[in-house]
């Protein structure tokens, strides 16, 4: 059931039929009338199918088409359909409304009526590029009301706002609420409007929420439930693995997200990535959990995800404006009933403090930190507020629930690279013995090979693509009371120990070396210096034995 008839028949008037007249100032054949329907709400627009072969009909319709630049939806139906439709439109006064303010008050109006017979807890209006959705909250899940235009949405949120005793200011993030007699015959004694603008920016695409407080509970009928539909989920499947990642990498990932509370922080230099894993795993979770609301806040938007709200801020904006901004959105959007929220960066004490904020009210977050690996998230959070962050507070696996750190590594074209040579004048003589302490029976020195001079097969590039290089790190409870009792270095070392620990990005980048996949000597350009690999096993035993030499505790606190 659409909008039409789920709202428009508590109207009490029947605006005239403009079909005898031109549409979008273009003149309609005269000998149409009575054989097209014209649904404005939701840009369909029904034609007898007897007519497709008329010239001055395709015509007309080419030229309906560009006059909407394309937005406009073409069903060639049977003349009974047709007329069917026309007279339900005349029966409840929907025929090409004019959209008037009294006009779209009632429908804002019919619309909460509508969320509180189907026992809606909220109803959100999400305004997007070409279109735009009606959708519910019941019992937790989000269902799809309807889809209509973006038009329509225009007036309908004009409308509620007008009920809300405000003026509409579309470029702006707006409060408010309804209350008393504006909503009369609604069964609501209170409806709390939350509204943001969102990406795409250009196109005005807005997300609003309205938080519905019943008078009086009730269960809703059956009829009332059935022209709800699932929300659609976002097509494909999530692939890691494909980019570089490990099986038992790409589990652990979606074991991450697989929770209700704690924040994942993905960590490594910019450019490495971690965003646009970040939005694989949205999918994956609006394909999995589709009636489950997230939203990102983001500075700026890269990648437009159709699934979730993405609030944008400026990359213009100075490091305080743009905290600030963090902040504002961030208690926006806790207030538009959200499961799942997604930070651009946690950068600077506020934003850190807001994060914080978010995550202790129990809710599944994702965000981003520039850090080398990724331990020093937790020392870097405490470094930017020692009493809101400090570390008895912040670890705690319902608060960090998963931390990642990751590259992105050429990879080498195999048809023009060359064998590495142990006098690699690129490096120091103290990284190439380092090199070769890495030799195992099946990693021999002699598969290394470096960079070529290039050929067609890599467009002379001498590197193919690049691959994800990482390391997922589970903070459970040992991990965490490590962090406050020996300090990141210790934490890490300790944690490496253990024989179900993910292997660090240093150890996954000399495998690569050894498969002749990756140069040397962009190991420590693009992860980290190479150390002897026996002095990494001392590291860790030290660290199990709980050794605390004094290098390792001035490191670690």
């Amino acid at each position: 059931m659409s909008l039409v008839s789920k709202i428009s028949s508590l109207l009490p008037w029947k605006p005239t039929s403009r079909e005898d007249q031109g549409v979008d100032g273009i003149r309609t054949p005269a000998d149409l009338r009575g054989q097209f329907h014209l649904d404005e709400v939701h840009s369909l627009l029904s034609v007898n199918d007897a007519l497709k072969v008329r010239r001055d009909v395709l015509q007309w319709i080419d030229d309906l088409r560009r006059a909407r630049d394309g937005h406009i939806k073409i069903e060639w139906l049977p003349l009974s359909t047709v007329a069917a439709r026309l007279a339900q439109a005349h029966h409840t006064g929907t025929l090409q409304g004019t959209g008037s303010g009294l006009d779209m008050r009632a429908r804002a109006k019919a619309l909460l009526k509508a969320g509180c017979d189907i026992g809606a807890s909220d109803i959100d209006i999400r305004r997007l590029a070409g279109h735009a959705v009606i959708e519910v909250h019941i019992d937790g899940t989000i269902l799809q009301f309807d889809e209509i235009t973006t038009d329509y949405a225009d007036k309908l949120i004009n409308a509620l706002y007008m009920l809300t005793k405000q003026q509409y200011r579309r470029k702006q993030s707006q409060d408010g609420s309804i209350a008393g007699r504006d909503l009369m015959g609604t069964g609501l004694v209170n409806v709390r409007i939350a509204r943001t603008p969102i990406a795409p920016v250009d196109a005005d695409a807005q997300w609003l929420n309205m938080r519905l407080q019943a008078g009086v509970q009730k269960v809703p009928a059956i009829n009332a439930l059935k022209g709800l539909k699932r929300v659609e989920p976002p097509p494909g499947k999530l692939d890691l693995v494909s980019s570089g990642w490990t099986e038992k990498q790409a589990e652990l990932l979606q074991t991450f997200v697989l929770n209700a509370t704690g924040t994942v922080i993905f960590t490594g230099p910019p450019g490495s990535g971690k965003t646009h894993v970040m939005h694989r795993l949205s999918e994956h979770i609006a394909r999995t959990r589709p009636g489950q609301r997230q939203a990102f806040i983001e500075q700026p938007v890269e990648t437009i995800l159709p699934h979730a709200p993405q609030l944008n801020i400026l990359d213009t904006l100075t490091a305080k404006a743009a905290g600030e901004a963090y902040a504002h959105r961030t208690r926006l959007v806790l207030r538009m009933a959200v499961n799942i929220l997604g930070l651009g960066e946690i950068r600077d004490p506020l934003v850190a403090t807001t994060w914080l904020s978010a995550a202790e009210t129990g809710m599944l977050m994702m965000s981003t930190m520039h850090t080398a690996h990724p331990f020093l998230a937790i020392p870097r959070l405490r470094d930017m507020d020692p009493d809101r962050l400090a570390l008895p507070i912040i670890c705690d696996p319902a608060i960090i629930c998963g931390l990642v750190g990751q590259r992105l590594v050429p990879v080498l074209c195999e048809h023009c690279s060359l064998p590495w040579d142990q006098e690699d004048p690129r490096l120091t003589k103290i990284m190439r013995n380092a090199i070769l302490t890495w030799q195992r029976s099946d990693w021999r020195a002699s598969d290394i090979r470096k960079l070529g001079p290039g050929c067609p097969h890599c467009a002379w590039k001498g590197t193919v693509r690049r691959q994800v290089v990482a390391e997922v790190v589970d903070p459970d409870e040992t991990l965490m009371a490590d962090f406050i009792q020996y300090g990141p270095t210790l934490a890490r070392h300790r944690y490496h120990t253990r024989s179900a620990a993910d292997s660090t990005m240093l150890e996954k980048g000399m495998e690569l070396v050894f498969q002749g996949r990756m140069d040397p000597f962009d190991v420590p350009l693009k992860i980290e210096r190479i150390r002897p690999y026996d002095f990494l096993q001392r590291e860790r035993e030290r660290a199990l034995k709980g050794i605390e030499t004094p290098a390792l505790m001035e490191r670690g606190h």
